[in-house]
């Protein structure tokens, strides 16, 4: 059985997700938690590797920006759709505010679930 610290949530809208230090498109979201993302892209991400993803999403009025995340390529592989390969990153830095508020905003404003879906008061 798989084990996960938080519950993994549908998100509403495909972003776009970039290697911040390159400019390479890496793929879409496929689902976030409060501990990661799933990325579809069109290549198989190196395991173990430390990255920093750029995000574009539109900020509360609308206004398009950019989040930077830390995160490491936890697996990666070719999806049931073999054009397709899907890679599991795990975030890092939370604690920074700026990440913080970025996933929170992710979280609570373009994905189905709950909060209270991870086990959290």
């Amino acid at each position: 059985m798989e084990h996960r610290l938080f519950r993994r949530r549908s998100i509403s809208i495909s972003f776009r997700v970039y290697d911040a230090e390159t400019g390479k498109f890496i793929g879409r979201i496929g689902d976030i938690s409060k501990g990661g993302l799933l990325v579809y892209g069109p290549s198989r991400m190196l395991t173990g590797q430390l990255y920093r993803l750029r995000i574009d999403l539109p900020d509360d009025h609308g206004k398009a920006r950019s989040v930077v995340l830390p995160a490491k390529a936890m697996w990666s592989g070719y999806d049931s759709n073999p054009e397709f390969c899907s890679t599991g990153f795990r975030l890092f830095e939370l604690d920074r505010p700026e990440n913080e508020a970025a996933l929170k905003s992710m979280l609570s404003r373009f994905t189905v679930g709950f909060d209270d879906e991870d086990g959290e008061n």
